[in-house]
Protein backbone atom coordinates (compact mmCIF):
# COMPACT_ATOMS: atom_id res chain seq x y z
CA UNK A 1 0.00 0.00 0.00
CA UNK A 2 2.66 2.65 0.92
CA UNK A 3 3.92 1.92 -2.81
CA UNK A 4 0.40 2.62 -4.04
CA UNK A 5 0.50 5.86 -1.83
CA UNK A 6 4.49 7.29 -3.30
CA UNK A 7 2.78 6.40 -6.78
CA UNK A 8 -0.19 8.66 -6.59
CA UNK A 9 1.96 11.35 -5.20
CA UNK A 10 4.37 11.36 -7.63
CA UNK A 11 2.06 11.05 -10.84
CA UNK A 12 0.15 14.16 -9.23
CA UNK A 13 3.28 15.87 -9.08
CA UNK A 14 4.47 14.85 -12.93
CA UNK A 15 0.97 15.59 -14.13
CA UNK A 16 -0.28 12.23 -15.74
CA UNK A 17 -3.67 12.46 -16.26
CA UNK A 18 -5.43 9.11 -15.29
CA UNK A 19 -4.09 5.94 -13.08
CA UNK A 20 -5.75 2.56 -13.48
CA UNK A 21 -4.47 -0.39 -11.28
CA UNK A 22 -4.90 -4.40 -11.47
CA UNK A 23 -3.15 -6.81 -10.71
CA UNK A 24 -3.83 -8.83 -7.16
CA UNK A 25 -3.63 -5.77 -5.30
CA UNK A 26 -7.47 -5.43 -6.88
CA UNK A 27 -8.62 -8.95 -5.82
CA UNK A 28 -9.90 -10.90 -2.66
CA UNK A 29 -6.20 -11.70 -2.05
CA UNK A 30 -5.07 -11.36 1.81
CA UNK A 31 -2.03 -10.26 0.80
CA UNK A 32 -1.33 -9.40 -3.10
CA UNK A 33 1.82 -9.85 -4.53
CA UNK A 34 1.70 -7.87 -7.43
CA UNK A 35 0.36 -3.91 -8.67
CA UNK A 36 -0.15 -3.38 -12.05
CA UNK A 37 -0.31 0.26 -13.01
CA UNK A 38 -1.22 2.27 -16.28
CA UNK A 39 -0.50 5.91 -16.47
CA UNK A 40 -2.00 8.33 -18.97
CA UNK A 41 0.63 11.30 -20.12
CA UNK A 42 -1.05 13.94 -22.14
CA UNK A 43 0.63 16.79 -23.89
CA UNK A 44 1.97 18.89 -21.08
CA UNK A 45 3.69 15.91 -19.14
CA UNK A 46 6.31 16.21 -16.95
CA UNK A 47 5.20 18.87 -15.05
CA UNK A 48 8.36 18.06 -12.93
CA UNK A 49 10.48 15.94 -13.84
CA UNK A 50 12.27 14.95 -10.73
CA UNK A 51 8.94 13.38 -10.54
CA UNK A 52 8.91 11.73 -13.94
CA UNK A 53 12.42 10.00 -13.60
CA UNK A 54 11.35 8.49 -9.93
CA UNK A 55 8.24 6.82 -12.02
CA UNK A 56 10.48 5.50 -14.31
CA UNK A 57 12.81 4.13 -12.48
CA UNK A 58 10.49 2.74 -10.48
CA UNK A 59 8.37 1.79 -6.99
CA UNK A 60 8.45 -1.70 -4.92
CA UNK A 61 6.13 -4.19 -5.83
CA UNK A 62 4.11 -2.14 -8.62
CA UNK A 63 4.64 -2.82 -12.35
CA UNK A 64 4.31 0.96 -14.05
CA UNK A 65 3.20 1.76 -17.46
CA UNK A 66 3.69 5.43 -18.73
CA UNK A 67 1.88 5.55 -22.01
CA UNK A 68 -0.14 7.66 -24.63
CA UNK A 69 -3.94 7.69 -24.85
CA UNK A 70 -3.93 4.82 -27.91
CA UNK A 71 -1.71 2.11 -25.62
CA UNK A 72 -3.66 3.31 -22.28
CA UNK A 73 -6.71 2.30 -23.93
CA UNK A 74 -4.95 -0.95 -25.19
CA UNK A 75 -4.05 -2.21 -21.47
CA UNK A 76 -7.06 -1.04 -19.90
CA UNK A 77 -9.64 -2.37 -22.47
CA UNK A 78 -7.89 -5.91 -22.87
CA UNK A 79 -5.19 -7.01 -20.60
CA UNK A 80 -6.29 -5.22 -17.66
CA UNK A 81 -10.30 -5.84 -18.16
CA UNK A 82 -9.83 -9.72 -18.88
CA UNK A 83 -7.95 -12.69 -17.08
CA UNK A 84 -5.89 -15.38 -18.68
CA UNK A 85 -8.84 -17.03 -19.60
CA UNK A 86 -10.28 -14.00 -20.91
CA UNK A 87 -13.21 -13.60 -18.45
CA UNK A 88 -14.02 -10.02 -17.27
CA UNK A 89 -12.05 -9.19 -13.54
CA UNK A 90 -12.39 -6.23 -11.94
CA UNK A 91 -9.62 -2.59 -11.70
CA UNK A 92 -9.60 0.48 -10.00
CA UNK A 93 -9.09 3.93 -11.27
CA UNK A 94 -7.37 6.33 -8.98
CA UNK A 95 -8.79 9.86 -8.92
CA UNK A 96 -5.53 12.12 -9.31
Amino acid sequence: MESLRWLVDLARRAGVARLVINGSFTTEAFEPNDVDCVLLVEAGFPRDEAAEAELVSGLPFLEINLVSQADFDVLVDTFFATDRQLLAKGMVEVIL
